[in-house]
């Protein structure tokens, strides 16, 4: 044995950590590396009445990232805050005093804290005349700028036309009023857009004038700009296909076509490709789809519009007749999310010291039911993601669904943690399932159920939770693509998505194209991620199903939802 299983033994036999106990103590907690998982106890720490108000403001300062849960619980506790370290030389300054400062007297820093755009913007036209004339010629150029622009006697291109990504920043980084104001939310000269495509921020912006009706007059602009290679992927995805919603075809296919240059993401390459092949009929873009090693809606649709199987070889479904272990693995309990941050920093460092052929032996002791998560990020990694997991565990967990259900389920878990029943998001979703808390507590109230929240890091309660959120879902959503959006963005969302007139027309393109502007950003990629799972799951499972045919059911409500009219 290598190595490696040395130290895993010496570090899980000293560390014994207790996760699933009702208390959480000071102790438990530093014990903890800093991460999300820690961030997840310590609120849980704080949600406690047993804890003081000196072991609130003691165990804030371990925070990883703060957010609206724990700095709800901390205050609930008593805790206070410490003062933001804020420079006494700067206080806030009334602007006759900066504008009177002719010995320059003022910390260059504390300037612009006081001349920020938002208290710019505020102001009368005078004064931030006098501002602009003031700081014109100075290092402070800038605020000279934006003061200009909010005076709106010249046009946005001509004030800001030797430092453009100004108006990206104010756009980007500004507030409502700011992105309100005439002489920031009005048609632009497509060239001046162009000056500061390549900003990283750029594609926030596009994203948010695509995404509001607010913004109608720069979104006009927009859509005449030329697409460059130096503009990010997601960028000309987003507006060739709101060109496309335009009917402006023709502009579309250039920027599907400067994708195919600048992106090495396969999936945007087979997008691009697919779409270059619904546009223009070339059987040639098609059949690159279809040799695509990803496995996506794309390449899923190519191999069957061509009548070609999928590529077994490329899917990897592990199944384990009898439970693996060995003193190795027992020590390492699945669920416990910091068992799982030492076991990833390991496989981090086999791969550096030993590349695949140490991975490969290292996922063997891993090779269980028990520990599918690990195996299948271990063999993610060797295969370079070129080579796709689909396990199909926890069978007699969900021997009581349909196959139908079992895909779905399976289809699931495969998006939300890779089958890591440890995994815990920024937004604390927990498990194999990634259910939320407020669902996970609101299910154990309707199963008359006394649930801790760290009870979700068991697969099998995550899964008794899931099936039940599903069988809710499948009250209003038929379609594995509608009740996809419903897990991820919530029944609401989808039921706007749905009455909105999404997926009413199966005419020429519209349904893909219905599918590729869903105004959820994340919600949009799940779902084609989640029915792509789907279509694989239910051949593994051996009920096949055909990607055309889930999609040409979504405009039929009777097959699809309850929701529309049918």
């Amino acid at each position: 044995m290598r190595k490696f299983t040395i130290f895993f033994l010496t570090y899980f036999l000293v560390v014994n950590l207790q996760l699933f106990s009702r208390t959480i103590t000071l102790d438990e907690l530093n014990t903890y590396p800093k991460s999300i998982a820690k961030d997840f106890y310590i609120w849980q720490f704080l949600e406690q009445n047993s804890t003081s108000k000196d072991e609130a403001e003691y165990i804030i300062e371990q925070v990883l990232r703060m957010n609206k849960n724990i700095e709800t619980a901390f205050k609930n506790r008593g805790g206070i805050f410490k003062e933001s370290q804020i420079s006494l030389k700067c206080p806030v300054l009334p602007i006759e005093i900066i504008l009177n400062d002719f010995n320059n007297s003022i910390e260059p820093d504390c300037i612009k804290q006081n001349l920020t755009p938002g208290r710019l913007i505020k102001l009368p036209k005078n004064i931030l005349n006098n501002i602009a004339e003031k700081y014109i010629n100075s290092n402070y150029k800038n605020i000279a700028l934006i003061s200009k622009v909010f005076i709106a006697n010249e046009l946005t291109e001509q004030i800001l036309n030797e430092k453009p990504n100004i108006f990206l920043e104010l756009f980007v980084n500004g507030n409502a009023t700011i992105r309100k104001h005439q002489n920031i939310n009005r048609e632009l000269d497509p060239n001046f857009i162009f000056k500061f495509s390549s900003d990283e921020k750029f594609e926030k912006f596009v994203a948010n004038v695509l995404a509001f009706d607010n913004f109608v007059k720069i979104k006009k602009s927009l859509l005449n700009v030329q697409p460059s290679i130096k503009m990010g992927t997601k960028t000309l995805s987003n507006i060739a296909f709101a060109l496309l919603i335009e009917n402006r075809e023709i502009e579309a296919i250039k920027y599907f076509e400067t994708i195919l240059k600048s992106s090495k993401d396969q999936m945007y390459q087979d997008q691009a490709n697919f779409w270059l092949y619904i546009l223009t009929k070339k059987i040639d873009f098609l059949k690159q789809v279809a040799e695509s090693w990803d496995i996506n809606i794309y390449s899923i649709y190519a191999k069957e519009e061509l009548k070609q199987p999928l590529n077994k070889e490329n899917i990897l479904n592990d199944n384990w007749d009898k439970p693996q272990n060995n003193l190795f693995t027992s020590k390492i309990d699945s669920s416990n999310p910091f068992d799982w941050i030492s076991v990833k920093k390991e496989i981090s460092k086999i791969a550096k010291e030993g590349g695949n052929s140490a991975l490969i032996e290292f996922s063997n002791l891993f090779r269980s039911e028990k520990h599918i998560g690990i195996y299948t990020f271990i063999m993610d990694k060797i295969y370079n993601y070129k080579k796709h997991s689909f396990p199909t565990p926890y069978k007699n967990v969900l021997q009581d669904l349909s196959i139908e259900d079992q895909a779905l389920i399976y289809s699931l878990a495969r998006q939300e943690s890779r089958f890591n029943p440890s995994s815990i998001s920024s937004a604390y979703a927990l498990g194999l399932m990634q259910i939320m808390p407020f669902l996970a507590k609101d299910i154990a109230k309707n199963l008359k159920q006394e649930l801790e929240l760290e009870d979700m890091l068991q697969p099998i309660k995550s899964l008794e939770y899931a099936k039940y959120h599903l069988k809710t879902l499948k009250k209003e959503f038929i379609s594995p693509l509608f009740i996809a959006y419903a897990y991820n963005g919530g029944g609401g969302f989808t039921r706007k998505t749905l009455k909105s007139g999404k997926f009413s027309s199966n005419k020429d393109y519209s349904i893909f194209l219905d599918l590729e502007t869903i105004p959820y950003a994340e919600s949009r990629e799940y779902g084609k991620k989640v029915i792509a799972n789907y279509v694989i799951y239910r051949q593994l499972l051996g009920n096949p199903v055909s990607l055309h045919v889930i999609l040409e059911d979504l405009t039929e409500p009777i097959k699809s939802d309850r929701i529309r009219k049918r």
